[in-house]
């Protein structure tokens, strides 16, 4: 039921949403959306209304880097799409383990790397007011009396590159920036799949990152493949069910596995009218190869760079 009632609302929002403020801004919608529950039972851990002055820096940020990805080059991609990916994660995660990393990282992405201009940027920007009005709404009712003695200084003081949170917040926000930039570099399309690859994997997990990364490419390949059969034989008027038949599956799901397979049913129900379907598929399956694989590589030259700085500060 809970699964229902989710798959519900999250329809009526971003129908609404996209009625409102237009289909080219959909990804504000489904970000926005996924902002909105986890600010249900997650708070930032300090003071309410500092939360709120956050959360308005957050979504300027998303907007900026919008803006930013439309008109810079590659350098300067990197530059802020790294700097905004920072700034988000030091204000926003107070636990890692809570899962706002993902949430609004994947938010960031979304929406920066699904630019708009003239009209549909206005009314980019005119959302995500209604989206701050809204989110700070319920931020305010269910946390303002949290950490009440905690403030944003006390938050960003704690930043300490010996801390093992401090370590991943910067090697999350540089590991994804980079590996955006170097899918720009290539001309590879859909580069914002290679975002999302590498966040997951170098999201604050338990267990193995290796076997996260397995996961990830496993449970794409199957979720692409079922995709393509199921999109084969059902008939084109009947696709738009796909997505939400998907969502509604995943509250069923329990795995980070089976949560890639069903996520791919949305990614690719979007891509394969750009694309077509086998195109979609290809392109799904590989950036999210290359995705995966450059994370891994990533953390170990992270972790390479760390020990290094840590040998050259013990002499």
């Amino acid at each position: 039921m809970r699964s229902v009632l989710v798959i519900a609302f999250a329809i009526s929002y971003i129908s609404l949403f996209t009625l409102l403020f237009g289909t080219a801004n959909s990804s504000v919608a489904v970000g926005s959306f996924c902002i909105l529950l986890g600010l249900r039972f997650v708070s930032y851990g300090y003071h309410i209304a500092e939360s709120i002055l956050a959360l308005a820096v957050v979504l300027g940020l998303m907007f900026l880097g919008g803006v930013v990805s439309l008109w810079a080059n590659p350098f300067w991609s990197l530059v802020t799409n790294f700097l905004a990916l920072a700034i988000i994660l030091l204000l926003t995660i107070k636990e890692p383990m809570m899962g706002n990393g993902g949430i609004y990282v994947f938010s960031y992405l979304f929406i920066s790397q699904t630019p708009v201009h003239q009209h549909a940027l206005v009314l980019r920007g005119l959302g995500l007011i209604a989206v701050f009005l809204l989110c700070s709404h319920v931020l305010h009712q269910k946390h303002r009396e949290k950490d009440r003695q905690l403030h944003w200084r006390d938050v960003l003081g704690e930043f300490n590159w010996r801390q093992e949170k401090s370590q991943w917040q910067m090697r999350l926000a540089l590991g994804v920036s980079s590996a955006l930039f170097f899918g720009e570099m290539l001309h590879l399309p859909r580069v914002v799949w290679l975002g999302y690859a590498s966040m997951s994997v170098l999201l604050p997990v338990k267990g193995d990152r290796q076997q996260r990364a397995f996961h990830r490419v496993f449970g794409v390949l199957l979720g692409s493949l079922l995709f393509g059969i199921v999109a084969y034989f059902l008939p084109a008027t009947h696709h738009f069910l796909l997505g939400p038949l998907a969502g509604l599956c995943i509250g069923f799901s329990a795995t980070y596995f089976w949560n890639n397979v069903l996520n791919c049913f949305g990614a690719l129900l979007l891509a394969s009218s750009l694309y077509g379907l086998p195109g979609a598929i290809v392109l799904r399956i590989g950036d999210n190869l290359l995705g995966a694989g450059y994370a891994l590589l990533f953390i170990l030259f992270f972790e390479c760079l760390l020990r290094q700085k840590n040998s050259t500060q013990s002499r």
